[in-house]
């Protein structure tokens, strides 16, 4: 049977006992070769969190060009890209979005492109976040841990934001080499203590830098460093439609326990088996995991 490798008896003791881990920890297991052992200790910690289920969230994306009737849509959570435009425009699309809702989460827009919009102000951010709540928006669609200034002003960023009645639930990478990755976890690890904010966490870049692109080996230990270093953050989070699923399913091996972006429309061309639920169940359980629907505010869907 194969076990962890000795060199980490010790990491095994710390998620055993519910004990914290620090960044030293974080970065021998980054600097390890043996992935075997990175992705053990990442489905333990996993395992340990949640058991066996890795949860899944169904989106249906509206688009500046529309979105669908209310009927027509079967998903956890509307949301609105993050298309720069006036607050005006913004508000706007909102309140077209939100008729489609019906008790549906509708999020939308980057934390970050709110920041710019109000020139960094923190009060005039608020009162942003507190106008387009109004209009019908629950929660920004994603946290941009590299788009919101050093880790104190990000903190100030999120308070702001929920104190003007949005969540701030997803923290997202923009952009950052293989140097930076782990100042950003331990900035969205900061960012809960101090706020509480975070239902999850995609360690990811959505671009990854052209000069150092990242291999996938060094995206799997970052999901693994991500789920033993993070663990006050509920979930782990890969995108599906960005990552695809083959990563998404070796990242669940790795402690990954929510999967994003699953399309809300089945195409019945391509067969039932084919479809997104089927598809991303099978997925999930192929990697050895139970598949759990969530909404958008990351409770699960009944």
């Amino acid at each position: 049977m194969t076990t962890i490798a000795a060199e980490f008896s010790d990491l095994e003791q710390k998620i055993a006992s519910n004990g914290p881990l620090t960044r030293a920890d974080a970065e021998r297991v980054l600097a390890s070769p043996d992935l075997i052992s990175v992705g053990m200790l990442g489905d333990a910690m996993r395992s340990a969190l949640h058991g066996d289920e890795v949860t899944y969230g169904r989106v249906y994306v509206v688009t500046s060009t529309g979105g669908a009737a209310a009927a027509d849509i079967e998903a956890g959570e509307i949301r609105i890209d993050a298309a720069p435009g006036t607050v005006d425009e913004l508000r706007a699309r909102v309140r077209a979005a939100a008729p489609l809702a019906r008790g549906i989460p509708l999020t939308g827009f980057s934390l970050g492109q709110l920041l710019e919009l109000t020139g960094g102000d923190h009060l005039a951010l608020a009162d942003l976040a507190r106008t387009l709540r109004a209009d019908g928006l629950e929660a920004v669609a994603d946290v941009p841990l590299d788009g919101l200034g050093d880790t104190e002003n990000a903190i100030e960023v999120v308070r702001a934001v929920m104190h003007g009645g949005l969540g701030a639930w997803r923290a997202t990478v923009a952009r950052a080499t293989m140097a930076s990755r782990l100042d950003l976890i331990e900035r969205a690890i900061d960012l809960q203590r101090e706020t509480g904010a975070l239902r999850a966490f995609a360690p990811l870049p959505r671009l990854d830098p052209v000069e150092a692109p990242s291999t996938g080996y060094d995206d799997v230990r970052m999901v693994a460093v991500a789920r033993l270093w993070a663990r006050a953050i509920p979930a782990i989070q890969v995108d599906w439609p960005l990552y695809g699923p083959k990563l998404a399913q070796v990242a669940i091996a790795f402690g990954a326990d929510d999967i994003d972006g699953i399309a809300a429309h089945d195409v019945e061309q391509l067969g039932r088996r084919r479809a997104p639920k089927e598809d991303i169940e099978r997925q999930i359980r192929a990697a050895s995991a139970v598949p759990v629907e969530r909404d958008g505010r990351y409770g699960r869907r009944a």
